[in-house]
C-alpha cells in the first residue's frame, strides 16, 4: 500500500474550467412563467457511449455495464474517488483471519429498493451467483479460488478460499455488487437482468435497449437522499454525436471527448472541461489464440518495433495520455520500469524475415471499437499506416462496442485488436485477466508465465509478491505479449453549473453530483 500511495500521489490530476451560462437538461421544457431552473436541477442526462450488457449484477465484466449499475447496486468496499484508497461501504470492516479466511462485518439497517433487509445472506447469495457455473458470470475466473461463503450472523460473513488469496479485497471492491436474493429467486434471472433491485442511491425506472436507461432517486438511501432526483443514461455511440448533443443542450455531460474538440468546448458558453489521469490502460492486443503469425514471438517483437507510440500520442491524441512500456501503468501498485522497444522499423523487418515472413506479403487484421476509447478508430488507422511503412498490410475492422467485446470473449478475434482495461490499480486484476488461458479478455497465453502468475497470486508477503509481479512484467515485455500504448487521460465535457469531480476509477456516481 505504501508503494501505491507514493506512486499515486506522484500522478498529476488536472481540472480545467471555462466560463459558462445557465444549463438545463435537454429533455426539460420551459415552464409557463419561463422559469425552468427547479426542474433542471432535479434531473440529469448523461451521454453514454454504449448500452449495458445486462442490468443484473456480478455478470458482465464491462465498464459500460458496471458504470451504470453501480448507481443501482452498492458494493461492500469502495475506493475513494480521488485517492483510490479503500473505504467502507456496505461492509464496515474486513480482516484476514488466516491465509485461507477473510471475515467481513456488515452495516446494519440497510434496505433494498423492495424493502427487504440487506444482510449476510445477500452477500453469500451474490458471491455464490458468481461461482455458479450455470450463471455464466464473466467474473467467475477471478473468484475461482473461493471455496465457501459462510454466514456467521446477519452482520458477519466469512469467505474461505482453497489457496491463499491475498488480493480478495481487490476482487470484493472491483467486482462484487450486492443483489436481493428473494427478488432474484422470485422473478428469475431473466427478469432481474432487465428490472434490477439493489440498495443503491437510484431505483430502476425504464430500460430501452440501445436508447436509454432511466433511474429515480432512492429517497430512503442509507447514505442520505440524493440531490439529483431523475437520471438518464442516453446511449450515443459516436463521439461526434455526443458532442453535438452536448453543445445542443440535450445532455449534461459526457466522457471521452475527442481531443481535437477540447478547444471548442473550452470556448463554449455553459461548458467546462474536467480532466483526470485515470487508472485505465489502452493497448494493442497481439492475439496468440488466433492461428496465425502472432503466435511467433519474433513477429510480436517486430510489431512492437514497428509501432511508434510517441507519434500516435502526439499526432492523434494531442498528448492526452501517458506512454506505457509494459503491462502496468505507473499508477498501479506493483509497477516497475520495463524496457521500451522503441521505434525501429529496420529491426521490425529483420525480425519478420527471421520468422520466415516477407513483410510485403504479410496481411494482418486489426479490430477496433469506434467511440469507446479516446480516438480509438483513429489510433487503429494510425497503427495500420505505420505498419504499412514496413510493407505489412493491415485490414482494419471497426466494430460496435458490444460486438467487439463478444468477439474477444468468444475468441473470434483475428490477429490484433484495440482494447482498454481498468480501473487498473492492482497487478493481479490486470495480469491474471489479460495474460492467462481461461480469462475472457485475455489475448496471450504462455504455460510458464501462467504458472508464475498463479504462484505470485498466492504470495501474502508484500515484498515477495511485489518481486513476483516485477518479474512477470519483464517476462511479458520479453515475450512481446502486447504492444503497450498509454495510460488514458479521461476528458469530460460538463455543464458549468453541475458539481461533478471526475474520479480516477472512472465511476459516474450520480449520488456524488448536484446542481449549483
Amino acid at each position: 500500500m505504501k508503494r501505491f500511495l507514493i506512486m499515486f500521489f506522484a500522478m498529476s490530476m488536472l481540472f480545467i474550467f471555462a466560463g459558462c451560462t445557465e444549463g438545463t437538461s435537454g429533455q426539460d421544457e420551459p415552464s409557463s412563467d419561463g422559469n425552468n431552473d427547479q426542474k433542471a436541477k432535479d434531473s440529469l442526462v448523461i451521454g453514454f457511449e454504449a448500452d449495458a450488457g445486462t442490468l443484473i449484477a456480478n455478470s458482465d465484466v464491462n465498464y459500460t455495464t458496471d458504470t451504470q449499475i453501480r448507481n443501482i447496486y452498492d458494493s461492500l468496499i469502495e475506493r475513494d474517488g480521488q485517492t483510490g484508497e479503500y473505504i467502507p461501504s456496505l461492509a464496515t470492516d474486513w480482516e484476514n483471519v488466516d491465509e485461507l479466511t477473510w471475515r467481513l462485518t456488515l452495516k446494519e439497517g440497510v434496505k433494498f429498493h423492495n424493502g427487504a433487509d440487506f444482510n449476510a445472506e445477500s452477500v453469500k447469495f451474490s458471491i455464490d451467483y458468481i461461482l455458479d457455473e450455470a450463471n455464466q458470470s464473466f467474473y467467475r475466473s477471478r473468484w475461482a479460488n473461493v471455496e465457501e461463503v459462510k454466514v456467521l450472523s446477519p452482520t458477519e460473513v466469512e469467505i474461505k478460499t482453497s489457496v491463499p488469496f491475498p488480493s480478495l479485497v481487490q476482487r470484493i471492491t472491483e467486482d462484487l455488487l450486492i443483489m436481493e436474493p428473494g427478488y432474484v429467486e422470485e422473478v428469475g434471472t431473466d427478469v432481474a437482468a432487465k428490472e434490477p433491485v439493489g440498495t443503491g442511491a437510484y431505483k430502476f425506472v425504464e430500460w430501452s435497449r440501445d436508447n436509454f436507461l432511466k433511474l429515480e432517486a432512492n429517497e430512503d438511501y442509507w447514505q442520505g437522499e440524493p440531490a439529483i432526483k431523475e437520471v438518464e443514461f442516453r446511449y450515443i455511440p459516436e463521439f461526434s454525436s455526443r458532442m453535438s448533443a452536448f453543445l445542443g443542450g440535450e445532455i449534461d455531460f459526457f466522457k471521452n471527448i475527442p481531443v481535437d474538440s477540447v478547444a471548442e468546448i473550452k470556448n463554449t458558453d455553459n461548458a467546462k472541461i474536467g480532466e483526470v489521469s485515470s487508472a485505465r490502460i489502452n493497448y494493442l492486443a497481439l492475439n496468440t489464440f488466433h492461428d496465425g503469425p502472432l503466435q511467433d514471438v519474433n513477429v510480436r517483437k517486430a510489431l512492437n518495433y514497428a509501432v511508434n507510440v510517441d507519434e500516435l500520442l502526439e499526432s492523434i491524441l494531442n498528448g492526452y495520455g501517458t506512454k506505457m512500456t509494459g503491462p502496468l501503468a505507473v499508477i498501479n501498485s506493483s509497477y516497475v520500469e520495463t524496457d521500451d522497444y522503441g521505434y525501429d522499423p529496420d529491426k521490425a523487418v529483420e525480425l519478420l524475415e527471421e520468422a520466415g515472413y516477407d513483410p510485403e506479403e504479410l496481411t494482418l487484421t486489426l479490430d477496433t471499437p469506434n467511440g469507446r476509447y479516446p480516438m480509438d478508430s483513429q489510433v487503429a488507422q494510425g497503427i495500420a499506416s505505420q505498419l504499412q511503412k514496413i510493407g505489412v498490410q493491415v485490414d482494419v475492422k471497426v466494430n460496435e462496442w458490444g460486438n467487439h467485446l463478444e468477439k474477444i470473449q468468444n475468441r473470434e478475434m483475428g490477429d490484433m485488436y484495440i482494447l482498454g482495461w481498468g480501473p487498473a490499480f492492482d497487478p493481479q486484476s490486470t495480469i491474471e485477466n489479460l495474460f492467462t488461458e481461461g480469462a475472457p479478455y485475455s489475448s496471450f497465453y504462455d504455460e510458464k508465465i501462467e504458472a508464475k502468475i498463479q504462484e505470485t497470486n498466492a504470495i501474502f508477503n508484500e515484498e515477495d509478491r511485489f518481486e513476483g509481479y516485477a518479474e512477470l512484467q519483464h517476462d511479458l515485455v520479453e515475450q512481446a505479449a502486447w504492444v503497450p500504448l498509454w495510460q488514458q487521460a479521461d476528458l469530460y465535457a460538463i455543464k458549468e453549473d453541475l458539481n461533478f469531480e471526475p474520479r480516477v476509477d472512472e465511476k459516474m456516481q450520480v449520488f456524488e453530483m448536484s446542481w449549483k
